[in-house]
Protein backbone atom coordinates (compact mmCIF):
# COMPACT_ATOMS: atom_id res chain seq x y z
CA UNK A 1 0.00 0.00 0.00
CA UNK A 2 2.79 2.42 0.99
CA UNK A 3 4.69 1.51 -2.19
CA UNK A 4 1.62 2.35 -4.32
CA UNK A 5 1.29 5.74 -2.62
CA UNK A 6 5.00 6.51 -3.14
CA UNK A 7 4.71 5.48 -6.80
CA UNK A 8 1.74 7.79 -7.32
CA UNK A 9 3.56 10.65 -5.60
CA UNK A 10 6.71 10.14 -7.66
CA UNK A 11 4.86 9.91 -10.98
CA UNK A 12 4.12 13.68 -11.29
CA UNK A 13 7.82 14.41 -10.76
CA UNK A 14 8.80 11.87 -13.38
CA UNK A 15 6.21 13.29 -15.77
CA UNK A 16 7.61 16.78 -15.22
CA UNK A 17 11.11 15.55 -15.95
CA UNK A 18 9.83 13.69 -19.02
CA UNK A 19 7.95 16.79 -20.18
CA UNK A 20 11.06 18.94 -19.89
CA UNK A 21 13.08 16.27 -21.70
CA UNK A 22 10.74 15.93 -24.68
CA UNK A 23 10.32 19.71 -24.83
CA UNK A 24 14.09 20.22 -25.02
CA UNK A 25 14.60 17.45 -27.59
CA UNK A 26 11.83 18.76 -29.86
CA UNK A 27 13.16 22.31 -29.71
CA UNK A 28 16.72 21.09 -30.19
CA UNK A 29 15.68 19.13 -33.29
CA UNK A 30 13.92 22.19 -34.71
CA UNK A 31 16.70 24.65 -33.96
CA UNK A 32 19.57 22.44 -35.14
CA UNK A 33 17.60 21.37 -38.20
CA UNK A 34 17.08 25.02 -39.09
CA UNK A 35 20.72 25.88 -38.43
CA UNK A 36 21.98 22.87 -40.38
CA UNK A 37 20.04 23.77 -43.51
CA UNK A 38 20.78 27.49 -43.28
CA UNK A 39 24.48 26.83 -42.68
CA UNK A 40 24.56 24.55 -45.70
CA UNK A 41 22.93 27.28 -47.79
CA UNK A 42 25.53 29.79 -46.54
CA UNK A 43 28.40 27.39 -47.27
CA UNK A 44 27.10 26.72 -50.77
CA UNK A 45 26.85 30.46 -51.43
CA UNK A 46 30.49 30.82 -50.36
CA UNK A 47 31.41 27.87 -52.57
CA UNK A 48 29.61 29.47 -55.50
CA UNK A 49 31.46 32.75 -54.94
CA UNK A 50 34.76 30.87 -54.60
CA UNK A 51 34.06 29.05 -57.84
CA UNK A 52 33.40 32.39 -59.53
CA UNK A 53 36.78 33.64 -58.34
CA UNK A 54 38.44 30.46 -59.57
CA UNK A 55 36.96 31.10 -63.00
CA UNK A 56 38.20 34.71 -62.92
CA UNK A 57 41.74 33.65 -62.05
CA UNK A 58 41.72 30.81 -64.59
CA UNK A 59 40.43 33.21 -67.23
CA UNK A 60 43.11 35.77 -66.34
CA UNK A 61 45.86 33.16 -66.66
CA UNK A 62 44.59 32.05 -70.04
CA UNK A 63 43.92 35.52 -71.44
CA UNK A 64 47.38 36.69 -70.45
CA UNK A 65 48.96 33.84 -72.38
CA UNK A 66 46.64 34.68 -75.30
CA UNK A 67 47.75 38.30 -75.06
CA UNK A 68 51.38 37.15 -75.07
CA UNK A 69 50.66 35.15 -78.23
CA UNK A 70 49.02 38.20 -79.84
CA UNK A 71 52.06 40.29 -78.93
CA UNK A 72 54.26 37.80 -80.75
CA UNK A 73 51.98 37.98 -83.79
CA UNK A 74 52.22 41.78 -83.70
CA UNK A 75 56.00 41.83 -83.64
CA UNK A 76 56.12 39.14 -86.32
CA UNK A 77 53.93 41.17 -88.69
CA UNK A 78 55.50 44.56 -87.94
CA UNK A 79 52.86 45.77 -85.45
CA UNK A 80 50.85 47.70 -88.01
CA UNK A 81 48.34 49.84 -86.03
CA UNK A 82 46.03 50.02 -89.04
CA UNK A 83 45.35 46.29 -88.81
CA UNK A 84 42.54 44.93 -86.64
CA UNK A 85 44.88 42.38 -85.09
CA UNK A 86 46.89 45.19 -83.56
CA UNK A 87 44.05 45.73 -81.06
CA UNK A 88 43.92 42.12 -79.91
CA UNK A 89 46.74 42.43 -77.40
CA UNK A 90 44.96 45.23 -75.51
CA UNK A 91 41.63 43.38 -75.82
CA UNK A 92 43.04 40.38 -73.96
CA UNK A 93 45.43 42.14 -71.56
CA UNK A 94 43.25 45.03 -70.34
CA UNK A 95 40.74 42.96 -68.27
CA UNK A 96 43.62 41.43 -66.34
CA UNK A 97 45.36 44.80 -65.91
CA UNK A 98 42.17 46.35 -64.52
CA UNK A 99 40.65 43.46 -62.62
CA UNK A 100 43.25 41.35 -60.82
CA UNK A 101 43.02 43.01 -57.41
CA UNK A 102 39.23 43.33 -57.69
CA UNK A 103 39.08 39.55 -58.11
CA UNK A 104 40.49 38.97 -54.60
CA UNK A 105 38.12 37.54 -51.97
CA UNK A 106 40.51 37.72 -48.98
CA UNK A 107 43.34 40.07 -47.98
CA UNK A 108 46.04 37.49 -48.70
CA UNK A 109 44.77 37.16 -52.27
CA UNK A 110 44.70 40.93 -52.66
CA UNK A 111 48.35 41.26 -51.64
CA UNK A 112 49.46 38.50 -54.03
CA UNK A 113 47.40 39.86 -56.91
CA UNK A 114 48.62 43.41 -56.28
CA UNK A 115 52.20 42.20 -56.65
CA UNK A 116 51.26 40.30 -59.80
CA UNK A 117 49.54 43.41 -61.12
CA UNK A 118 52.70 45.48 -60.62
CA UNK A 119 54.75 43.02 -62.67
CA UNK A 120 51.92 42.82 -65.21
CA UNK A 121 52.11 46.57 -65.73
CA UNK A 122 55.84 46.27 -66.40
CA UNK A 123 55.14 43.44 -68.81
CA UNK A 124 52.58 45.49 -70.74
CA UNK A 125 55.03 48.40 -71.00
CA UNK A 126 57.74 46.11 -72.36
CA UNK A 127 55.34 44.62 -74.90
CA UNK A 128 54.33 48.08 -76.03
CA UNK A 129 57.99 48.96 -76.43
CA UNK A 130 58.56 45.81 -78.49
CA UNK A 131 55.61 46.65 -80.74
CA UNK A 132 56.93 50.17 -81.27
CA UNK A 133 60.35 48.80 -82.19
CA UNK A 134 58.76 46.35 -84.62
CA UNK A 135 56.71 49.12 -86.20
CA UNK A 136 59.94 51.08 -86.73
CA UNK A 137 61.62 48.11 -88.39
CA UNK A 138 63.97 47.33 -85.49
CA UNK A 139 63.19 43.62 -85.57
CA UNK A 140 66.14 42.38 -83.53
CA UNK A 141 65.56 44.84 -80.69
CA UNK A 142 61.82 44.16 -80.79
CA UNK A 143 62.40 40.41 -80.52
CA UNK A 144 64.75 40.80 -77.55
CA UNK A 145 62.35 43.13 -75.74
CA UNK A 146 59.39 40.84 -76.34
CA UNK A 147 61.36 37.80 -75.13
CA UNK A 148 62.22 39.64 -71.91
CA UNK A 149 58.57 40.64 -71.45
CA UNK A 150 57.35 37.08 -71.96
CA UNK A 151 59.92 35.79 -69.47
CA UNK A 152 58.71 38.35 -66.91
CA UNK A 153 55.10 37.23 -67.43
CA UNK A 154 55.95 33.57 -66.90
CA UNK A 155 58.26 34.18 -63.93
CA UNK A 156 56.43 36.83 -61.90
CA UNK A 157 52.76 37.00 -62.94
CA UNK A 158 51.45 33.58 -63.91
CA UNK A 159 52.91 31.73 -60.86
CA UNK A 160 51.25 34.22 -58.50
CA UNK A 161 47.91 33.70 -60.22
CA UNK A 162 48.39 29.96 -59.80
CA UNK A 163 49.10 30.47 -56.06
CA UNK A 164 45.86 32.43 -55.64
CA UNK A 165 43.96 29.76 -57.55
CA UNK A 166 45.36 27.03 -55.27
CA UNK A 167 44.43 29.01 -52.15
CA UNK A 168 40.94 29.51 -53.54
CA UNK A 169 40.65 25.77 -54.18
CA UNK A 170 41.51 25.04 -50.54
CA UNK A 171 38.83 27.46 -49.35
CA UNK A 172 36.37 25.86 -51.73
CA UNK A 173 37.07 22.44 -50.21
CA UNK A 174 36.55 23.88 -46.71
CA UNK A 175 33.20 25.34 -47.76
CA UNK A 176 32.12 22.01 -49.19
CA UNK A 177 33.09 20.22 -45.97
CA UNK A 178 31.11 22.75 -43.92
CA UNK A 179 28.12 22.33 -46.22
CA UNK A 180 28.12 18.58 -45.55
CA UNK A 181 28.83 18.62 -41.79
CA UNK A 182 26.02 20.88 -40.52
CA UNK A 183 23.12 18.87 -42.06
CA UNK A 184 24.62 15.59 -40.80
CA UNK A 185 24.64 16.91 -37.23
CA UNK A 186 21.07 18.17 -37.65
CA UNK A 187 19.94 14.80 -39.03
CA UNK A 188 21.52 12.88 -36.15
CA UNK A 189 19.91 15.18 -33.58
CA UNK A 190 16.54 14.82 -35.35
CA UNK A 191 16.78 11.01 -35.24
CA UNK A 192 17.88 11.12 -31.60
CA UNK A 193 14.91 13.35 -30.73
CA UNK A 194 12.48 10.95 -32.39
CA UNK A 195 13.98 7.99 -30.53
CA UNK A 196 13.98 9.78 -27.17
CA UNK A 197 10.40 10.97 -27.48
CA UNK A 198 9.27 7.54 -28.71
CA UNK A 199 11.02 6.06 -25.68
CA UNK A 200 9.20 8.46 -23.36
CA UNK A 201 5.92 7.45 -24.98
CA UNK A 202 6.71 3.78 -24.39
CA UNK A 203 7.56 4.50 -20.74
CA UNK A 204 4.37 6.53 -20.36
CA UNK A 205 2.30 3.70 -21.86
CA UNK A 206 3.65 1.24 -19.33
CA UNK A 207 3.37 3.71 -16.46
CA UNK A 208 -0.20 4.86 -17.08
CA UNK A 209 -1.63 1.83 -18.86
CA UNK A 210 -2.73 4.11 -21.74
CA UNK A 211 -1.94 2.80 -25.21
CA UNK A 212 -1.56 6.16 -26.99
CA UNK A 213 -0.65 9.68 -25.99
CA UNK A 214 -1.84 11.85 -28.87
CA UNK A 215 0.48 14.71 -28.01
CA UNK A 216 3.62 12.58 -28.04
CA UNK A 217 2.48 10.65 -31.11
CA UNK A 218 1.82 13.92 -32.94
CA UNK A 219 5.23 15.22 -31.83
CA UNK A 220 7.01 12.12 -33.19
CA UNK A 221 5.13 12.27 -36.48
CA UNK A 222 5.88 15.93 -37.19
CA UNK A 223 9.53 15.45 -36.28
CA UNK A 224 9.74 12.50 -38.65
CA UNK A 225 8.21 14.63 -41.39
CA UNK A 226 10.61 17.52 -40.70
CA UNK A 227 13.66 15.24 -40.55
CA UNK A 228 12.60 13.43 -43.72
CA UNK A 229 11.98 16.71 -45.57
CA UNK A 230 15.39 18.00 -44.51
CA UNK A 231 17.08 14.78 -45.61
CA UNK A 232 15.33 14.89 -48.99
CA UNK A 233 16.24 18.50 -49.72
CA UNK A 234 19.86 17.92 -48.64
CA UNK A 235 20.07 14.80 -50.82
CA UNK A 236 18.83 16.83 -53.80
CA UNK A 237 21.30 19.56 -52.96
CA UNK A 238 24.16 17.06 -52.83
CA UNK A 239 23.21 15.75 -56.29
CA UNK A 240 23.48 19.29 -57.66
CA UNK A 241 26.86 19.74 -55.98
CA UNK A 242 28.03 16.55 -57.67
CA UNK A 243 26.79 17.98 -60.97
CA UNK A 244 28.87 21.09 -60.35
CA UNK A 245 32.02 19.35 -59.08
CA UNK A 246 32.26 16.12 -61.04
CA UNK A 247 30.73 17.34 -64.28
CA UNK A 248 30.83 21.05 -65.12
CA UNK A 249 33.75 22.14 -62.92
CA UNK A 250 35.85 19.13 -63.85
CA UNK A 251 35.42 19.96 -67.53
CA UNK A 252 36.22 23.62 -66.78
CA UNK A 253 39.41 22.78 -64.89
CA UNK A 254 40.78 20.43 -67.55
CA UNK A 255 39.69 22.67 -70.42
CA UNK A 256 41.35 25.73 -68.87
CA UNK A 257 44.61 23.84 -68.44
CA UNK A 258 44.38 22.51 -72.01
CA UNK A 259 43.91 26.02 -73.34
CA UNK A 260 46.70 27.37 -71.16
CA UNK A 261 49.17 24.73 -72.38
CA UNK A 262 48.13 25.12 -76.02
CA UNK A 263 48.39 28.91 -75.93
CA UNK A 264 51.73 28.65 -74.17
CA UNK A 265 52.92 26.43 -77.02
CA UNK A 266 51.58 28.87 -79.62
CA UNK A 267 53.22 31.81 -77.84
CA UNK A 268 56.53 29.94 -77.72
CA UNK A 269 56.20 29.15 -81.41
CA UNK A 270 55.77 32.83 -82.29
CA UNK A 271 58.80 33.83 -80.20
CA UNK A 272 60.85 31.00 -81.69
CA UNK A 273 60.03 32.18 -85.21
CA UNK A 274 61.12 35.70 -84.25
CA UNK A 275 64.35 34.38 -82.72
CA UNK A 276 65.02 31.99 -85.58
CA UNK A 277 64.95 29.10 -83.11
CA UNK A 278 61.95 27.07 -84.25
CA UNK A 279 63.88 23.79 -84.32
CA UNK A 280 65.47 24.45 -80.93
CA UNK A 281 62.04 25.21 -79.41
CA UNK A 282 60.47 22.03 -80.79
CA UNK A 283 60.95 19.87 -77.69
CA UNK A 284 59.34 22.46 -75.40
CA UNK A 285 56.53 22.99 -77.92
CA UNK A 286 55.90 19.24 -78.10
CA UNK A 287 55.79 18.89 -74.31
CA UNK A 288 53.25 21.70 -74.00
CA UNK A 289 51.11 20.24 -76.77
CA UNK A 290 51.23 16.81 -75.12
CA UNK A 291 49.98 18.43 -71.93
CA UNK A 292 47.17 20.11 -73.86
CA UNK A 293 46.21 16.77 -75.46
CA UNK A 294 46.22 15.03 -72.06
CA UNK A 295 44.01 17.68 -70.47
CA UNK A 296 41.59 17.53 -73.41
CA UNK A 297 41.37 13.76 -73.07
CA UNK A 298 40.61 14.09 -69.34
CA UNK A 299 38.02 16.81 -70.02
CA UNK A 300 35.84 14.36 -71.95
CA UNK A 301 36.23 11.31 -69.70
CA UNK A 302 33.05 10.29 -67.91
CA UNK A 303 31.07 13.21 -69.29
CA UNK A 304 27.88 13.37 -71.32
CA UNK A 305 27.86 12.47 -75.00
CA UNK A 306 27.39 16.16 -75.89
CA UNK A 307 30.50 17.19 -73.97
CA UNK A 308 32.51 14.31 -75.43
CA UNK A 309 31.43 15.37 -78.93
CA UNK A 310 32.50 18.95 -78.25
CA UNK A 311 35.86 17.82 -76.89
CA UNK A 312 36.36 15.63 -79.98
CA UNK A 313 35.82 18.66 -82.25
CA UNK A 314 38.24 20.74 -80.16
CA UNK A 315 40.82 17.96 -80.38
CA UNK A 316 40.44 17.95 -84.17
CA UNK A 317 40.99 21.72 -84.29
CA UNK A 318 44.12 21.41 -82.19
CA UNK A 319 45.34 18.61 -84.46
CA UNK A 320 44.85 20.93 -87.47
CA UNK A 321 47.08 23.50 -85.80
CA UNK A 322 49.62 20.75 -85.13
CA UNK A 323 49.71 20.01 -88.87
CA UNK A 324 50.39 23.67 -89.66
CA UNK A 325 53.18 23.66 -87.10
CA UNK A 326 54.77 20.60 -88.70
CA UNK A 327 54.78 22.45 -92.03
CA UNK A 328 56.37 25.44 -90.30
CA UNK A 329 58.99 23.18 -88.69
CA UNK A 330 59.82 21.55 -92.02
CA UNK A 331 60.37 24.95 -93.62
CA UNK A 332 62.51 26.04 -90.68
CA UNK A 333 64.68 22.92 -90.97
CA UNK A 334 65.03 23.62 -94.69
CA UNK A 335 66.17 27.16 -93.92
CA UNK A 336 63.23 28.90 -95.60
CA UNK A 337 62.90 31.81 -93.18
CA UNK A 338 60.37 33.71 -95.29
CA UNK A 339 58.11 30.67 -95.60
CA UNK A 340 58.34 30.11 -91.84
CA UNK A 341 57.25 33.67 -91.13
CA UNK A 342 54.42 33.47 -93.66
CA UNK A 343 53.01 30.31 -92.07
CA UNK A 344 53.40 31.68 -88.53
CA UNK A 345 51.62 34.96 -89.35
CA UNK A 346 48.97 33.65 -91.76
CA UNK A 347 45.45 34.40 -90.38
CA UNK A 348 43.85 31.88 -92.76
CA UNK A 349 43.24 28.24 -91.75
CA UNK A 350 46.38 27.34 -93.71
CA UNK A 351 48.53 29.29 -91.23
CA UNK A 352 49.36 28.94 -87.55
CA UNK A 353 47.29 31.95 -86.54
CA UNK A 354 44.17 30.94 -88.43
CA UNK A 355 44.23 27.25 -87.53
CA UNK A 356 44.83 28.03 -83.87
CA UNK A 357 41.96 30.52 -83.78
CA UNK A 358 39.53 27.70 -84.55
CA UNK A 359 40.81 25.80 -81.52
CA UNK A 360 40.43 28.98 -79.47
CA UNK A 361 36.87 29.57 -80.69
CA UNK A 362 35.55 26.06 -80.09
CA UNK A 363 37.32 25.49 -76.78
CA UNK A 364 36.27 28.93 -75.52
CA UNK A 365 32.63 28.25 -76.39
CA UNK A 366 32.61 24.94 -74.49
CA UNK A 367 34.36 26.58 -71.56
CA UNK A 368 31.72 29.33 -71.36
CA UNK A 369 28.89 26.77 -71.42
CA UNK A 370 30.44 24.67 -68.67
CA UNK A 371 31.12 27.70 -66.48
CA UNK A 372 27.45 28.65 -66.77
CA UNK A 373 26.39 25.05 -66.06
CA UNK A 374 28.52 25.02 -62.91
CA UNK A 375 27.06 28.30 -61.69
CA UNK A 376 23.52 27.04 -62.37
CA UNK A 377 24.28 23.85 -60.43
CA UNK A 378 25.56 25.79 -57.41
CA UNK A 379 22.49 28.02 -57.48
CA UNK A 380 20.17 25.02 -57.70
CA UNK A 381 22.05 23.26 -54.89
CA UNK A 382 21.24 26.10 -52.51
CA UNK A 383 17.59 26.52 -53.45
CA UNK A 384 14.87 25.56 -50.93
CA UNK A 385 17.40 24.98 -48.13
CA UNK A 386 16.49 28.15 -46.23
CA UNK A 387 12.76 27.64 -46.76
CA UNK A 388 12.84 24.07 -45.46
CA UNK A 389 15.12 25.23 -42.64
CA UNK A 390 12.58 27.77 -41.40
CA UNK A 391 9.79 25.20 -41.75
CA UNK A 392 11.87 22.80 -39.66
CA UNK A 393 12.19 25.43 -36.93
CA UNK A 394 8.43 26.01 -36.94
CA UNK A 395 7.78 22.28 -36.85
CA UNK A 396 10.23 21.92 -33.98
CA UNK A 397 8.26 24.49 -31.96
CA UNK A 398 5.00 22.74 -32.90
CA UNK A 399 6.45 19.38 -31.85
CA UNK A 400 7.52 20.87 -28.52
CA UNK A 401 3.99 22.21 -27.91
CA UNK A 402 2.43 18.84 -28.79
CA UNK A 403 4.86 16.93 -26.58
CA UNK A 404 4.33 19.24 -23.61
CA UNK A 405 0.55 19.08 -24.06
CA UNK A 406 0.68 15.29 -24.09
CA UNK A 407 2.69 15.14 -20.88
CA UNK A 408 0.58 17.88 -19.25
CA UNK A 409 -2.59 15.87 -19.86
CA UNK A 410 -1.16 12.97 -17.89
CA UNK A 411 0.11 15.20 -15.10
CA UNK A 412 -3.37 16.62 -14.57
CA UNK A 413 -4.59 13.13 -13.77
CA UNK A 414 -2.32 12.99 -10.72
CA UNK A 415 -3.35 16.28 -9.17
Amino acid sequence: MHQLVRARRSTPHLLLAAGVGVLVMALLAGVLGWQGLVQRADALERARAETAQQVKIQTARTTLVIADTNAGNDVLTGADPTQFRYKQFEFKAQPALLGLVVAARVDADAATLATANRFLTSYAMQVQSARTLARNGQDKEATATLSAASALLHAEVLPRLADVQNASQERLEDDQAAADLAPIIALLVGIAAVLVIAGVHLWLTRRTRRLLNLGLVGCVLVLIVATGAGAIVVAGSRDKVVDAEENALEVVDFLVEARFSAFDARSGEALAVLNGGTAENEQKWSEQMEQADWYLQRAGQGQSSAVRADVAVITEKLAAYRERHQELLAQAQAGNTRAVQNIAANPAPEGSVGSFEEFDTYSGALLARQVQAADDAWESAGSNLRLVGWLTLVIGVLAAVLAWAGIAARRREYR
